[in-house]
């Protein structure tokens, strides 16, 4: 008897789509994040929300986010953050805003993450309580889908990460639904897991790298007398206008966005704890300065600024990035993020790395329709020129 009535479920799994013996999905509550005051006033129980997600990072936590909306968002960008909630807990937020866009001859309103493209904003993810992810990307799916549809033509997802929980149960739903969706590789983030101990170091990376690595070190203090200075909590402001003076003079580019971007975030004392700056110094001048975030129990390489004609035969950027990772692991780092980018340098010192993905799904809108296949045309193009 037993065994017939597992016969029998297996009979009727394999044939009804919907799978009586399936537990009910979670019922969620879904709340829209429209103006500011919504928004701060989930802000402890977003960054904890980060924090205990499969992917925590820097670029979804609430300051990095306001900061980037205090500089972009206006009439023609509105705040449009989707929160999930289980009974009163927050258990997902999809930080979007909704673009409204003009492409000749058609105007559509794109939903897109909080912190793009503008700033570099890698990581950017639709956080989710583990263990209920694939429920709330189908309520997710389904709000969007049904619920709210009218409020949007076209969903473009920028630099979300390919192993993203939420991307690939979206990319599933969409597909049992019968509708397009387009995903293309985006970037590639080089990381350094770092060794327990400076010690180790030497295991992590290879031989030729550490090699250049002290003989940078030695000709630099062979040259002249250096410091490695960092900047952090009250020097900090001191530290960004430093770096940044440094910046435009070897960039010849005034990052005045970038300037904002940093600013705005110091300005809360989470973020002012998550911004490090590193120097090199030689004879009282800055030769070489890394403007780094800090989240958890990761340090990202965010931007840097070099003298390249202070010694050619120096690479003054590995020396300091060296210096830095020694610093790192000494404070208990765990992972050096060197973000993205494919300069050669970050894949002297990385040994592994992270791939994001660009996710376009668009409604059956004119307007959609129209841009989506000018896109699909431009890499049909590509592919036969090439």
């Amino acid at each position: 008897m037993i065994y017939f009535q597992s016969a029998f479920k297996r009979f009727l799994s394999r044939y009804n789509p919907k799978n009586v013996f399936e537990i009910p999905m979670q019922q969620f509550q879904i709340k829209i994040i429209e103006n500011s005051d919504q928004w701060a006033a989930i802000r402890a129980d977003w960054n904890a929300l980060i924090k205990s997600s499969s992917y925590p990072n820097i670029f979804l936590t609430w300051e990095w986010l306001s900061a980037w909306s205090e500089q972009f968002l206006d009439e023609n960008r509105k705040l449009y953050s989707i929160a999930v909630f289980e009974k009163d807990e927050l258990v997902s937020i999809a930080p979007f805003c909704i673009r409204y866009l003009s492409r000749k001859p058609f105007k559509f309103r794109q939903l897109e993450f909080l912190g793009t493209p503008e700033m570099g904003s890698d990581y950017l993810d639709i956080p989710m309580k583990r263990g209920r992810e694939k429920g709330i990307a189908q309520t997710l799916y389904s709000y969007l889908c049904k619920d709210v549809h009218k409020r949007w033509d076209r969903i473009w997802l920028y630099d979300i990460p390919s192993n993203s929980l939420f991307l690939n149960y979206f990319i599933e739903n969409a597909n049992r639904n019968g509708k397009y969706i387009n995903v293309n590789r985006a970037s590639y983030c080089p990381i350094f897991l770092l060794p327990e101990t400076e010690d180790r170091l030497a295991d992590c990376i290879s031989t030729s790298r550490l090699k250049k690595f002290k003989q940078d070190l030695r000709n630099l203090n062979k040259m002249c007398s250096f410091e490695h200075i960092t900047f952090t909590g009250t020097q900090l402001s001191d530290g960004i206008s430093i770096f940044f003076k440094l910046y435009e003079e070897k960039t010849k580019y005034k990052g005045e966005q970038l300037v904002k971007q940093i600013d705005n975030l110091i300005r809360t004392k989470i973020g002012e704890e998550s911004v490090q700056v590193d120097f090199l110094k030689a004879s009282d001048q800055y030769i070489g300065g890394l403007l780094h975030l800090r989240y958890m129990d990761t340090l990202y390489l965010y931007l840097m600024a070099i003298d390249k004609e202070f010694n050619p035969k120096i690479s003054l950027g590995n020396l300091l990035v060296g210096l830095c990772i020694i610093n790192a692991i000494r404070s208990g780092v765990k992972c050096y993020d060197f973000l993205k980018g494919a300069e050669d340098y970050k894949f002297h010192w990385a040994n592994t790395g992270l791939t994001s993905s660009s996710m376009t799904f668009a409604q059956r809108k004119p307007a959609a329709i129209y841009y989506t296949l000018k896109e699909i045309s431009k890499s049909i193009a590509k592919l036969i020129l090439r």
